[in-house]
């Protein structure tokens, strides 16, 4: 009888999730969303550059939170550069709609919101959210002006940095993707001078 007691107490205590606490992930662009994705620019599409601001009122980037005790959150925060995180994914996903970089308006983002939520059981459940803002600049007038987010959901190992990145960064290809797949927004990248 000890034996299986001390067998059933292993099974729990393997499957159960570790201990909670606060995270910091380092944010790291990669591009997670498939090549065929972003829609290809019309070929005059050109920016001169990409400004980012974080406009964010909470500045941590989320919450975790083991599923059976979901009152009980614990933040999840970064000390990466957010804004500079934001141009990388931005002007790759311009890059990879054949827009050219170097000439032209000026694509200016404001940051408004990024979320990422941990749900820990067995495994983990994240959910991310990016909303931006976005003007396109000719000196100090706008040719053109939109709100877009992108969401994503991921699965993995409990407080995995890895996982967090991966959630991030697809939610902003996601929201990059809509942007570009905005006809105004590339036929202002054209058109503003």
């Amino acid at each position: 009888m000890r034996r299986w007691t001390f067998l059933a107490s292993f099974i729990l205590f393997a499957c159960s999730s570790g201990p909670m606490a606060p995270v910091s992930v380092p944010l790291a662009y990669k591009t997670m969303a498939a090549p065929a994705e972003f829609p290809g620019a019309q070929p005059c599409a050109a920016v001169s550059g990409v400004d980012v601001r974080d406009a964010r009122s909470e500045q941590n980037l989320g919450k975790r939170y083991q599923q059976e005790k979901s009152t009980t959150t614990y933040p999840v925060t970064t000390t990466s550069d957010v804004a500079d995180w934001v141009r990388n994914g931005a002007t790759a996903a311009l890059q990879k709609a054949s827009v050219k970089v170097g000439s032209g308006p000026t694509v200016r983002i404001r940051i408004d919101q990024i979320n990422v939520s941990e749900s820990v059981y067995r495994r983990a459940e994240y959910s991310g959210r990016v909303a931006l803002t976005v003007d396109v600049m000719s000196g100090s007038r706008s040719c053109w002006n939109g709100r877009v987010d992108g969401a994503s959901q991921n699965y993995g190992y409990a407080g995995s940095a890895e996982n967090y990145q991966e959630t991030l960064n697809h939610a902003l290809d996601r929201a990059m993707i809509k942007l570009l797949s905005e006809n105004d927004f590339t036929s202002a990248l054209c058109s503003c001078k």
